[in-house]
């Protein structure tokens, strides 16, 4: 027992942050705790989550991609396109998934064969891939949509919303793979050291192409849940949406150095974030506001391990360093 809890900590203070940043919500408005304006808070939330599952993986490798919400706006502009054109939704899905995965995969192919910085790669790609939504999407954007391509964006399966559903279980599917996969082991062996992941024959460059294609289908699931909710797809959808994903996978215990973390930390670390930004919106924080206490929370996930490493480093040598009871007495 004491050994699980010791495994799961980083979970478990997750779960005593979500419950206190709901007491204080709900101490701001009593309408946070009603059932439908928790699940609608949920439903919003949606699209973040899915792009945090979908950079999931990639952080484990200790690679990065900021490109992920340009990709979904490319995604939600192309089902858009494909509605008003009459395309039945059961065809546009693959097609439109497939398409978001082969942009993933050119970030991978750049990173993993080409051997350039992820981080520059994709910031330009997050440029490139905006562009061609706009292009796609035009100065008015895309609006007009067929009822089958925004029913799940109103449904629900009991008091849940669909696309809430929809985003448990594309987080189970990713916890799975990431969990009982080779895919997924390679994953954390390329993550905590890739040179040896390639000595023990680890194919370490398909595995890599493979998480940005994930991760580019992910986007593509997330700009659908969009054009759902929204009705409607522009060229700026999601924009700015990277600093919310990338705090949520970080804060979730992934670390940005790789080779560690698990999908139940993102999943309550965006649960976490949704019930304090939420919050702050009962609080009438500015927008400016938020994104600031987003963008803290993201520093202080990722210094937050070195500093207690530090300190823990700090207090052995003390204790290695300090006089031994006998010694101190003679």
């Amino acid at each position: 027992m004491t050994r699980a809890l010791r495994s799961y900590s980083a979970e478990l203070l997750l779960v005593a942050l979500i419950v206190l940043a709901a007491i204080w919500s709900s101490q701001l408005s009593p309408y946070f705790l009603d059932t439908t304006n928790l699940m609608n808070s949920a439903a919003f939330f949606v699209v973040f989550g899915l792009m945090a599952f979908g950079l999931f993986p990639i952080v484990v490798q200790g690679e990065i991609d900021i490109s992920l919400a340009s990709t979904l706006a490319v995604g939600s502009v192309l089902f858009a396109k494909l509605s008003v054109a009459g395309t039945p939704v059961l065809v546009a899905v693959p097609l439109v998934l497939g398409i978001t995965a082969v942009l993933g995969a050119i970030n991978g192919v750049l990173v993993a064969y080409a051997g350039l910085p992820s981080l520059a790669v994709t910031l330009g790609t997050l440029g490139a891939y905006r562009g061609i939504a706009y292009l796609l999407a035009g100065d008015a954007g895309v609006t007009g949509l067929t009822p089958e391509y925004t029913f799940l964006g109103m449904s629900w399966i009991g008091v849940v919303p669909s696309t809430v559903v929809l985003f448990l279980i594309s987080a189970v599917v990713i916890g799975v793979i990431m969990e009982t996969t080779k895919f997924g082991r390679y994953s954390y062996a390329i993550g905590a050291n890739p040179d040896a992941s390639r000595s023990a024959a680890v194919p370490v460059r398909q595995v890599r192409v493979g998480a940005y294609a994930i991760a580019g289908a992910m986007a593509g699931l997330a700009g659908f849940i969009w054009v759902n909710q929204y009705q409607s797809a522009r060229g700026d959808n999601a924009d700015g949406a990277i600093l919310f994903v990338l705090t949520a996978v970080v804060l979730g215990g992934v670390s940005i150095k790789g080779g560690s973390g698990r999908a139940l930390g993102v999943l309550l670390s965006t649960l976490l974030l949704a019930t304090i930004q939420t919050g702050m919106k009962l609080a009438n924080v500015p927008g400016t506001s938020q994104t600031l206490v987003i963008g803290i929370l993201l520093i202080a996930s990722i210094g937050g391990p070195q500093l207690v490493s530090i300190l823990r480093t700090t207090v052995l040598r003390l204790r290695r360093s300090a006089p031994v009871g006998g010694e101190a007495g003679a």
